[in-house]
């Protein structure tokens, strides 16, 4: 069986790779059955010496290549050797091919796969639209419940990096138990990083260079009353802070030592950060300052409409790397 995972979302990616991996049963066969394979560079041959492997006290062996696809660009006569060899695939082999990127719907990969029946997934981040369905399903899956506006709450703290969502869910309903729903008090109380969260919201899909996200975040703050400038403002003390502890963790300083400096109650803040700043060099962050900089002297000298300053941020942090 041939599975093609692509796309961002790599928590909603790695559940469906748990699947297969339960699938084979026994944890120890599946430990003996599974390869995990970085396909940057890798050669076909070394893929298949794996997936034409006969499966060791299993039905199924399951391979995965992460990669592969991506590093064939170039490579047309390897392009099509993949190609030749999806379509004669061992039945006792599942292989699944891993890709961070979403492929475009007319990659040559994608359409092998749907003549051959294989399970084509793409991992891609959730919308505004999807994000609250899926907190409720989440919840439900946990056997709990969750009142509508904890979920308005808990979608608009934490946004769409379900891997923080998830654990912020399972917190909660360890907390309530099964007694009641969870509540939006519930969340005030234990999600923490409140008064930032949605700043941050718009500075992580800033960092990720999600265009689409970052308008989202964007017009929902200026439809919320937000000013420009505000917004502007902000987004460069976002920034600042992001420096600030990066800095900190270049010389050393652990998220313990990091919070007691600045003073927050616990590492929580600090981690958060942290894994914010990771979107981001120091070298970019100091870009970006030195961007929003000029662009507060345009608008303050008339030479540019504020909203107009706030879409060209968006345009200019969000295209190609440069």
């Amino acid at each position: 069986m041939l599975y093609i995972f692509h796309g961002p979302n790599d928590f909603a990616r790695n559940e469906k790779i748990d699947e297969i991996r339960a699938s084979l049963g026994d944890p120890i066969a599946a430990d003996l059955n599974v390869t995990m394979l970085d396909g940057r560079d890798l050669r076909l041959g070394e893929i298949r010496n794996y997936a034409d492997s006969m499966p060791f006290m299993a039905d199924k062996r399951v391979v995965i290549v992460q990669g592969y696809i991506s590093q064939l660009k170039s490579q047309s006569e390897a392009m099509e050797q993949l190609l030749d060899y999806l379509r004669q695939l061992p039945a006792t082999t599942d292989l699944v091919l891993v890709e961070l990127e979403m492929l475009p719907k007319n990659h040559r990969v994608l359409k092998v796969a749907q003549e051959v029946g294989a399970t084509i997934i793409n991992f891609g981040s959730l919308d505004k639209n999807s994000l609250r369905p899926w907190i409720v399903q989440r919840v439900r899956s946990l056997e709990a419940t969750i009142e509508p506006d904890a979920v308005d709450l808990l979608a608009r703290l934490v946004g769409s990096d379900l891997r923080t969502l998830n654990s912020e869910i399972e917190k909660l309903t360890l907390y309530v138990g099964d007694a009641r729903p969870i509540q939006k008090q519930d969340v005030d109380l234990l999600v923490p990083y409140t008064e930032e969260a949605e700043n941050f919201g718009l500075t992580n899909a800033l960092g990720q260079r999600n265009a689409q996200w970052a308008y989202d975040q964007l017009r929902k703050q200026l439809d919320e009353g937000r000013h420009p400038m505000s917004l502007l403002a902000s987004i460069a003390a976002q920034v600042r802070g992001l420096l600030e502890v990066k800095d900190m963790a270049e010389r050393g300083l652990s998220p313990p030592e990091i919070a007691r400096l600045k003073g927050w109650r616990s590492d929580y803040a600090a981690k958060m950060r942290l894994k914010e700043a990771a979107n981001f060099s120091m070298a970019r962050l100091e870009e970006i300052l030195e961007m929003l900089l000029e662009m507060d002297l345009a608008i303050k000298t008339g030479r540019i409409d504020s909203l107009l300053a706030l879409d060209m941020l968006v345009a200019r942090l969000c295209g190609p790397r440069q």
